[in-house]
């Protein structure tokens, strides 16, 4: 069984047993990994660490990157949104059964869904529903006040 590494008396009370500089270098390790194409799933497995570690750490590594990394990021994230999005209208177009149809539908909502949560534009399923319910009543129901 292998012995652990001591606490560091200087970390403060609750950190791990790494350094700044050791938690740099695997937040580093790890967002190379991810930036790589591999999965959070993947990573945990190769490094031996759970999810929620894989998580912090690539927490880490983009705070360590600047604004200007992750504003290059973003960038290149809502380009690959919209050639998926695009691909998957495509595949809407050429769809032959209701349930391609359908497939395909629900690929472009997420994909869009993931593009508005990506440039700060979320709005909550449940008010959306609410506003979509309240422009269809609005829109089908005669005004009660005018009679139109």
């Amino acid at each position: 069984m292998a012995s652990k590494k001591p606490r560091n008396p200087e970390a403060p009370l609750g950190a791990g047993t790494l350094t700044v500089a050791e938690l740099d270098k695997e937040a580093d390790k790890v967002y190379r990994l991810f930036k790589r194409g591999n999965s959070k799933v993947s990573i945990c497995r190769a490094l031996g660490m759970s999810m929620d570690v894989v998580e912090r750490r690539l927490a880490r590594a983009r705070k360590n990157l600047g604004e200007e990394a992750l504003a290059d990021m973003r960038t290149d994230t809502e380009s690959s949104l919209d050639d998926l999005i695009r691909d998957a209208n495509r595949n809407l177009n050429s769809a032959e059964t209701v349930s391609e149809r359908n497939a395909c539908i629900r690929t472009v909502a997420d994909l869009k869904m993931k593009k508005a949560k990506l440039l700060g534009l979320e709005i909550p399923s449940k008010i959306t529903l609410e506003m979509e319910d309240a422009v269809t009543l609005f829109h089908t129901k005669p005004d009660p006040v005018w009679g139109d």
